[in-house]
């Protein structure tokens, strides 16, 4: 047999992957069957064997265990007719990548003018996800300002509002202040994860240094 998808070098936008190939010949005419074999690296990790032949031309085998995502597999198939194997295809190689979701967040930064020179542990930032989506379920430990400070894992807050509930997170305030440059419309970027999908949310607040 050979390999008809995924073609090696290719990327698959799912954890679960078809593979097909070209049925192969047998001189004597004989029915055949299919072993299918993914690896990662050395490693067996999905197999099927003695799956039966498609009479299109084409056969096909979809592993029932997901892969793992953003990972570099290798597949392969061989042929057998009742009496003898034949040979295994050369390998093909393809990539998973699921694409990424992303939505966009209600930002509320506080103080909403931060003093380079006040005093205080703590700023913080409420986070309000669209309808659908709910705040309990936000991944703390995936929220970044600015893509570098994370949020306290400690304490947080789950407020309860008239369509969506928010949630309250803690940031450092010196490494807060470290990051933001001064100015009277400085924005401020708030990523994260709620389930598999991404939030992004930006608030505008006013950064100034007293002497």
């Amino acid at each position: 047999p050979t390999a008809v998808s995924p073609a090696t070098g290719t990327t698959v936008a799912s954890l679960t992957p078809t593979l097909t190939i070209t049925n192969a010949m047998d001189p004597d005419s004989d029915t055949l069957s299919y072993d299918f074999e993914v690896y990662a690296g050395a490693t067996l990790i999905a197999a099927q064997y003695g799956g039966p032949s498609d009479p299109s031309g084409s056969t096909s085998w979809t592993p029932t265990q997901p892969l793992a995502d953003n990972t570099v597999y290798q597949w392969r198939a061989r042929a057998f007719d009742g009496d003898r194997y034949g040979e295994w295809m050369s390998m093909a190689t393809f990539t998973t990548h699921l694409p990424i979701t992303s939505i966009t967040a209600e930002i509320r930064f506080e103080p909403e003018t931060l003093n380079q020179k006040s005093q205080g542990n703590w700023v913080t930032v409420e986070i309000e996800l669209p309808d659908g989506y709910k705040a309990g379920e936000i991944d703390i430990a995936s929220i970044r300002l600015e893509g570098t400070v994370s949020a306290e894992s400690k304490p947080y807050q789950i407020r309860k509002g008239k369509c969506n509930d928010s949630l309250m997170v803690k940031f450092s305030r010196s490494q807060v202040i470290a990051i933001l440059p001064e100015g009277s419309q400085v924005p401020v970027h708030v990523t994260g994860r709620v389930g598999a999908v991404q939030f992004e949310g930006i608030d505008v607040i006013r950064v100034i240094k007293t002497e």
